[in-house]
């Protein structure tokens, strides 16, 4: 005759079994979310290098753009970074919607560096974009105190959707027109250290200043398009 489980032991498998997913699930959810992340960098990654490779063939090589002086400091911000996203960046991009400088669409949005600090897109220094696919990315000019140089693009790749942390679901690009010009993730010339880093304003950690998670594209690239155990993941 067939022995059949008992009451009590079915209950006792089913919670151990109960256990054993509690101590897994969560761990199989984030390493979800971290491949998931990965794929959509690399789309972000070839989103902007492919507006750029277009815009060459009608603009000429990045190096004649003019990155290292787009204009005085004392010139209208708004006009000179519109002017220069018009001509090199948004034709080549498929935009869902052009919210520009200021952009009020983003007025309660909240964002935040990988240590925590608040850091709004509502700004007149962000000009804003949505793409097609739902990620939205914010353009800012940096200057020497004299002339606008050197375009920063903060890619959200997945929009509005939390948790808007950079080094999370936000990654920044550089663009500089040195002799050498081209996009690429901020931190690219860094040492793996270096990017990791607590002691700067930049570094993929939580303890870096008020940039921190602006490094962590190039980390990630710098790993072979990988979350590696030491990257920090909330």
């Amino acid at each position: 005759m067939k022995r059949a489980f008992t009451l009590s032991e079915v209950l006792i498998t089913i919670g151990i079994l109960g256990i054993v997913m509690a101590m897994t699930l969560p761990n199989l959810i984030k390493d979800y979310q971290k491949k998931a992340t990965v794929e959509q960098l690399k789309k972000a990654y070839s989103v902007v290098s492919n507006a750029l490779e277009m815009s060459q063939h009608e603009n000429g090589d990045l190096k004649y753009w003019n990155v290292q002086n787009l204009g005085s400091t004392s010139d209208d911000y708004s006009m000179v970074i519109t002017n220069f996203l018009n001509t090199y960046i948004l034709p080549y991009m498929k935009i869902k919607y052009n919210c520009g400088t200021k952009c009020e669409a983003q007025k309660n949005v909240k964002r935040y560096a990988l240590n925590g600090q608040e850091r709004s897109w509502y700004s007149q220094f962000h000009y804003i974009i949505y793409l097609d696919d739902g990620s939205i990315l914010s353009f800012m000019l940096d200057n020497n105190s004299q002339n606008w140089k050197t375009l920063y693009i903060y890619y959200d790749i997945n929009g509005n959707k939390r948790p808007n942390i950079y080094g999370i679901d936000i990654f920044t690009f550089t663009f500089y027109g040195n002799d050498s010009p081209a996009i690429r993730f901020a931190g690219w010339n860094k040492t793996r250290a270096q990017m990791l880093s607590s002691v700067t304003r930049t570094g993929c950690s939580v303890s870096a200043g008020s940039y921190s998670g602006q490094d962590c594209g190039a980390l990630i690239m710098y790993d072979g398009w990988k979350i590696s155990k030491d990257y920090p993941w909330k």
